[in-house]
């Protein structure tokens, strides 16, 4: 009997592990920047292991089961992150005056190429954000709050001829804290999606970078 309750154990805690989601779509920084230019919005995905094929595009971290064993937690959406991460911004950027344009790219495509995406888009500017790095990392049950965010961010703006105006960049590896009534054994959403908007804003925050868009 034994070995039928500890297989039953086991099929539960990675049960429970497996198919997580984190939503970063339906997230609104609130960016200190005003203005009312048109911008075109742009994210390369450049994190090597989606590059490579190792991960999908819209990997996002990893949960790790009872024992330890690591499963892929996947956006929400189901898109890939780099869509996430440009709906987020041009909504943030629209709130806040602006008028915004999504464009696609590819993670090749390199910052000289900018000056296609403006023609393309026909605007004022181009902000193009890079994500060299996204990914969290929680440990088994939670309990200790010891979830990890991994992120390396850059993000570059360009006038309408391909000049470039401003840069900036985020990297670190953040230990996440959240209130205990927040706490989810699996997966704390609330506080990843929460320093996920504060990394936007940091991102958009320096002097440089507002007074290109402005």
């Amino acid at each position: 009997m034994r070995p039928v309750i500890i297989s039953a154990l086991a099929l539960a805690l990675t049960g429970c592990a497996a198919g997580k989601q984190l939503d970063y779509m339906s997230g609104t920084p609130e960016f200190v920047v005003r203005g009312a230019r048109s911008v075109a919005v742009a994210t390369q995905d450049t994190r090597p292991y989606v590059v490579s094929g190792e991960k999908t595009p819209n990997f996002v971290g990893i949960k790790r089961g009872g024992f330890g064993e690591p499963f892929s937690v996947r956006t929400a959406s189901g898109k890939p992150l780099a869509d996430d991460f440009s709906v987020t911004i041009a909504r943030a950027l629209t709130q806040k005056g602006f008028k915004v344009t999504a464009v696609d790219v590819t993670a090749s495509q390199t910052p000289a190429e900018a000056r296609v995406l403006i023609a393309r888009a026909g605007v004022d500017r181009l902000a193009l954000i890079s994500i060299k790095e996204w990914k969290s990392d929680t440990p088994p049950g939670n309990y200790l709050g010891k979830t990890e965010l991994f992120y390396d961010l850059a993000l570059r703006v360009y006038d309408a001829s391909g000049t470039e105006l401003a840069a900036n960049k985020i990297t670190g590896i953040d230990q996440l804290s959240f209130p205990r009534e927040e706490k989810d054994i699996f997966l704390p959403r609330g506080a990843i999606r929460a320093v996920y908007e504060r990394k936007l804003e940091e991102l958009f925050a320096s002097d440089a970078v507002v007074k290109s868009l402005q």
